[in-house]
């Protein structure tokens, strides 16, 4: 009698290739999960960034509007962080930073508290019944009012995430 039914280890050999390619779909779910936690980490870092910016935007929209009483004396140039009219400040070196006001109140979780400058744009007013802003516009009936730039930079959990915000901000004379 034969031993045997011509089979010689076609099984083993289904088995180990069904094998593998479980493991290679294993391996790449674990790729595609740590991408995702790592996508998730940098929203989550971004978001910070851009909440403490808008933060320190509120904040110097605030100052202004409660602090700053003489404009003269305010931006002369002699005040971190304020700028007179014209001087156009680059708004991504750091010496620009180094000088500007911090945010007034401590934010958890930041590499860097926020900071913020304020740019005297100077008087705006009605022109034919418009409140102009260098080119935005809307009929207004409020009269003359002194405009200033305020821009925030915030930073996240990490330095290399970095958030900018502007908002042009005016109360009247």
């Amino acid at each position: 009698m034969k031993s045997g039914n011509g089979q010689r280890g076609s099984a083993l050999i289904v088995s180990l290739l069904i094998l593998i390619v479980m493991t290679l779909l294993g391996l790449s779910a674990m790729g595609g999960s740590g991408m995702q936690e790592k996508m998730a980490g940098n929203n989550r870092d971004l978001t910070l960034a851009f909440q403490a910016a808008e933060a320190a935007l509120r904040n110097g929209e605030t100052y202004y509007e409660n602090t700053v009483v003489s404009l003269g004396s305010a931006f002369n140039g002699s005040n971190a962080g304020l700028y007179p009219e014209g001087s156009n400040p680059d708004i991504f070196a750091a010496a620009t930073w180094t000088n500007a006001r911090v945010y007034g109140d401590v934010i958890d979780g930041v590499a860097a508290q926020p900071r913020y400058i304020i740019e005297l744009i100077g008087e705006i007013g009605e022109q034919n019944n418009d409140l102009n802003i260098q080119g935005y516009g809307e009929s207004s009936g409020i009269g003359s009012m002194t405009g200033v730039r305020v821009t925030a930079r915030g930073v996240g959990g990490t330095n290399n995430t970095v958030v900018y915000l502007q908002s042009n901000y005016a109360n009247r004379n």
